[in-house]
């Protein structure tokens, strides 16, 4: 192991992520007025928000900075492709993709990870995805931080695996190794006409929390917590909205074998945005 990646994985190993996200979190939710006001000016200076395409463009209405962050976009902003597959859940860059092979996943060049362990360690949730594809989406602080659904589905079974906040950023994920088995995550699995199909929530350094639709804000825990639901309790559009990140993150699609190909400009490193085609 190099030095660099030594002095990574150090800092990574001392940095009180766990202790900083719960703080910045109570301070991004805090009703602070002007200072909340500055704080998102200041965001959208930072990172050339574009404001024509967000829904409520009156900056006195958000009330904390995480409503900023959260932001809704304009119903015509991301119109959703309908005739591929499946289509791109996130606004954010391809972090990997490809299929899986001998269980694992590309987490960057010359990186990989355990399918098995990112799953929770179910052979049963593993088995439909074998020799399947994936699709790694990072989510930069300036990105849309809503998650939509890739394909019409239904929602069958969540398993949150409880884990630490470490970055995951392009210099993590080069260095890091096993980093989204080692970080809090949400599976999602999903029923679809096309067959099985996986979306996973992984949380990072900084994230206040992962929020779904039917379930609201999780909540951390010690244990891994295995949900299951109704047929068609929660069924999903294609576009529809399913949760947000309350700060930058990843999100993980799995589909399996022969249940449609990877469009041409899903490459690594290539910047996306939600609704446009993700599998042929």
């Amino acid at each position: 192991m190099s030095l660099s990646n030594c002095l990574t994985k150090a800092v990574n190993y001392m940095a009180p992520f766990n202790t900083l996200t719960c703080l910045l979190g109570k301070l991004a939710n805090a009703q602070a007025g002007s200072l909340t006001q500055f704080l998102i000016k200041s965001f959208i200076k930072t990172y050339g928000i574009d404001m024509s395409e967000v829904a409520q463009q009156d900056l006195a209405s958000y009330k904390t900075f995480n409503e900023f962050f959260i932001r809704k976009l304009k119903p015509d902003a991301r119109p959703i492709a309908q005739e591929c597959t499946a289509a791109v859940p996130v606004d954010g860059t391809v972090g990997a993709c490809g299929q899986l092979r001998a269980g694992r996943l590309i987490q960057a060049k010359g990186v990989d990870y355990s399918f098995k362990a990112l799953m929770g360690g179910n052979n049963a949730d593993c088995a439909p995805f074998e020799m399947g594809q994936f699709a790694t989406f990072y989510l930069s602080p300036a990105n849309y931080h809503r998650v939509h659904m890739p394909l019409d589905g239904t929602l069958v079974k969540t398993i949150h695996i409880p884990g630490r906040l470490f970055p995951v950023g392009r210099r993590n994920t080069s260095r890091l190794h096993n980093l989204y088995t080692r970080n809090e995550r949400l599976v999602c699995l999903f029923g679809t006409r096309e067959g099985p199909f996986c979306l996973i929530f992984v949380g990072a350094a900084l994230v206040g929390s992962i929020h779904t639709s039917w379930g609201g804000t999780v909540v951390r825990r010690k244990g891994i917590k295995t949900s299951y639901y109704d047929p068609d309790q929660f069924t999903y559009k294609k576009g529809d909205e399913i949760g947000y990140f309350e700060y930058g993150s990843t999100v993980i699609c799995i589909w399996p074998e022969n249940q449609g190909a990877l469009t041409n400009d899903i490459i690594q490193g290539t910047p996306v945005k939600f609704g446009q085609p993700m599998t042929i």
